[in-house]
């Protein structure tokens, strides 16, 4: 009985030690929406949390921690921190998709009304 609060204890510290999930959807309502200036600002923030998500993974404080307390949650936030990295990857290549047709070749994203109204 007197073992119970330290096993508790260990398995709060590890558990508070692991990577979260903050996977994203990569297509999003309203994409197709957003302004030059928006998609950029977009992809900013999502480059801060490619590298944030990737500075989490390998050799961590968290990991180290999690090695002393509860070897197996090392693989636990390897995976979890891999799904994030991949998820915040596949949503820059769709917005950068996006950004690519409607910010860099307008001519080829404008309606054919849009161009009638042009000549």
């Amino acid at each position: 009985m007197r073992r119970l609060p330290l096993i508790i204890a260990g398995m709060t510290v590890a558990l508070s030690g692991c990577v979260s999930n903050k996977t994203m959807q990569t297509v999003q309502i309203g994409d197709d929406d957003k302004s030059c200036e928006e998609l950029r600002a977009d992809l900013a923030v999502l480059g801060a949390k490619f590298q944030e998500a990737k500075d989490e993974q390998g050799v961590t404080g968290k990991n180290v921690g999690l090695a002393i307390v509860f070897w197996p949650g090392i693989i636990v936030n390897e995976s979890q921190s891999s799904k994030n990295e991949e998820s915040v990857d596949r949503r820059i290549t769709h917005l950068t998709g996006i950004y690519n047709k409607k910010c860099l070749n307008p001519s080829q994203s404008a309606s054919p009304a849009e161009e009638n109204d042009s000549a």
